[in-house]
């Protein structure tokens, strides 16, 4: 694959995924389309990741990270280092269909108003289960799966809010104008956050049916129902409004999230367990005061980009409401 045309970026972070990459990259090597090239961007990772890479995979690009900087770090990296137009984000803990990338390469060339596009993440275990196919992101503060845990996929080309970086494309010169993922995201919502800025710029989203990805969900972090996830969510909900939603809406957007963050309180009061409430509850506060410290750097990156906004009030509302109608009726 080194001396190959290179037209899209395949670019897979990895901590520690030495039990997953072969899969990944085996699942990469039965591509029918083979114009690609793969970036494994590894995150300090203490496992035999780098020497399997090394001895299996010669004709993978391995860059390397002394520590873990977390996806968006590491996802950036990779950009910054490839050449394709296309830029395929890919998670460690997947197998692509061996027409992934001809499917999706095929639909993002008829669709040239399309600046990035979701695949139909699937299940990894169920594989008639829909893991995502695609993102969206509500009022109060929380992304969500399109047609997480359905049966009934989505068979055109639909567009939605944003994709899930598990497993996306994005077209360079996109990423090129409007900034490349945000490494103050650690991990969660990243790619939230870069689709609505792809979106307040003008760029759509679209969901291309059939470019099938198997995803194991959490594989490398071991879950995300945990007070580091609880803590990296709740400040990066309050970063993706100050940083993206339109200005009408911006209030409006932090009261319903802060009600639905103290009505999941009160509701966990009644029901969660005390270990459960203390460790978790410390976690969102904790995140609550990293939203507060981050309030003005995340206004100064919205100032940033206000000569890029093309999408009205109007149109964020429209792309808002056209994905959550599509995720209850799937």
């Amino acid at each position: 694959m080194t001396d190959k045309k290179e037209t899209v970026s395949v670019v897979i972070p990895n901590w520690n995924g030495e039990k997953l990459l072969r899969l990944c990259l085996d699942s990469l090597r039965a591509q029918t389309f083979q114009d690609f090239k793969v970036y494994v961007v590894d995150n300090g990772s203490v496992d035999q990741s780098i020497p399997l890479l090394e001895q299996e995979y010669p004709e993978v690009v391995i860059l390397r990270h002394s520590e873990n900087l977390g996806f968006s770090a590491a996802i950036n990296t990779g950009i910054e280092q490839s050449k394709g137009p296309y830029i395929a984000a890919l998670n460690n803990d997947t197998e692509t269909h061996p027409n992934w990338l001809d499917t999706i390469v095929k639909t993002m060339d008829a669709h040239p108003e399309a600046g990035f596009c979701a695949s139909q993440l699937m299940d990894f275990t169920d594989r008639e289960t829909i893991d995502s196919l695609g993102d969206g992101f509500y009022p109060f503060g929380v992304s969500f799966k399109v047609g997480s845990r359905r049966h009934n996929n989505v068979c055109t080309v639909t567009e939605i809010q944003s994709a899930c970086a598990a497993a996306s494309i994005y077209r360079r010169d996109m990423l090129e104008k409007i900034g490349l993922f945000d490494p103050d995201f650690f991990a969660y919502m990243e790619d939230i956050d870069l689709g609505l800025r792809a979106q307040m710029a003008g760029y759509r989203c679209i969901f291309v049916p059939g470019a099938i990805v198997y995803h194991m969900g959490s594989a490398s972090s071991g879950g995300t129902a945990s007070a580091f996830s609880v803590r990296l969510t709740t400040c990066n909900a309050y970063q993706v409004i100050l940083k993206n939603v339109p200005a009408l809406l911006i209030p409006l957007y932090l009261i319903f999230t802060f009600g639905t963050h103290c009505l999941a309180f009160v509701i966990s009061l009644i029901i969660g367990k005390p270990r459960f409430l203390r460790t978790h509850w410390q976690a969102f506060f904790s995140g609550l005061l990293d939203a507060c410290k981050e309030a003005r750097k995340s206004l100064h990156k919205r100032r940033k980009l206000a000569n890029l906004r093309a999408e009205s009030t109007y149109g964020f509302l429209t792309t808002t409401i056209r994905t959550i109608r599509l995720n209850r009726s799937i």
